[in-house]
Order: C-alpha cells, then sequence, then structure tokens
C-alpha cells in the first residue's frame, strides 16, 4: 500500500473514531483539502500533519504511527516498537535534539571574504586595481567590488 493511500486510510478511521466531519476537522487546512488527502488524491505536507493530528487532539507520532501500521500491515504498537528500537540502537531514545542548526557559510560567500582579504591587503600595500586584477587574475569589476568593502 502506498504512503499516500495509507495515510488517507488511517486519517478517516481516526476521523470518524473521534466522530469528526471533514469540516470540523479543517483548522487551517481547508475542507477540499482534507477531502483530497482522505481520497489519496494528495499528500500533505509535514505542516498539515501536524495541525492535522492538533486538531484531533493526537500528537503527530500516534497519527503516523497509524499510517505506518496501514501501511506495512502492522498494529501501531509493533510499529512504535520498531521506533523505539531504532533510536535505541542510535543512543537517540532519550537524548534531546538541539533545536539550533549549525550555520555553515555558502561556500560561494567564503570564497568572497577571502578574495575581500586579498584584494584589501594589496589596497593597504599601495596597489592600484588594476594591479590588483593582474596579479589576482581576476576581472577589475571584481577588484572594484571588494575594493569599497571593509574586511
Amino acid at each position: 500500500m502506498s504512503v499516500r493511500t495509507a495515510f488517507a486510510a488511517a486519517l478517516k478511521v481516526l476521523r470518524k473514531k473521534r466522530g469528526l466531519t471533514q469540516v470540523a476537522l479543517s483548522g487551517t487546512i481547508t475542507q477540499s483539502h482534507v477531502s483530497q488527502i482522505e481520497s489519496g488524491k494528495t499528500s500533505p505536507s509535514l505542516a498539515a500533519i501536524i495541525e492535522l493530528a492538533r486538531v484531533m487532539e493526537l500528537s503527530p507520532v500516534a497519527l503516523m504511527a497509524l499510517v505506518c501500521a496501514a501501511q506495512d500491515e502492522l498494529t501501531p504498537s509493533e510499529v512504535l516498537e520498531v521506533a523505539k528500537e531504532d533510536l535505541q540502537s542510535i543512543s537517540l531514545l532519550n537524548a534531546a535534539i538541539p533545536m539550533e542548526v549549525e550555520a555553515k557559510p555558502h561556500p560561494g560567500v567564503t570564497a568572497a571574504a577571502k578574495t575581500r582579504e586579498k584584494v584589501q591587503a594589496l589596497k593597504k600595500k599601495g596597489f592600484s586595481q588594476a594591479d590588483i586584477a593582474r596579479k589576482l587574475e581576476m576581472a577589475e569589476s571584481t577588484v572594484r567590488r571588494h575594493w569599497h568593502r571593509s574586511v
């Protein structure tokens, strides 16, 4: 069974179990989008999955356990046990995940900063823009761009 079909089936069962209509289920998601999800015509985004779970007063993990159970023909309990074992095997079951993602500058930004440093160093030594362009083998327009910026 495809994930889309499994999600449709799980959502329908869960919505009916909660006694909700598609209209009642639609919070920030429109009723027509809920209908398309339930008919398997579209897949929900992660934000939509979280919103649907919130409206049904259910954790997103529980909703996805139902989806995975439908897809793999398992029970939600079996799915959660496998997930627990997976997280335990990589030592993340009881780990707190940091919310800050280490920002790495784009390689182009790094390269531009190095070029700027070279241009500024030669500028301090008294080289002209044309001399720097020849020395660093780059266009004078590139040198000009870095000439007026500080390191």
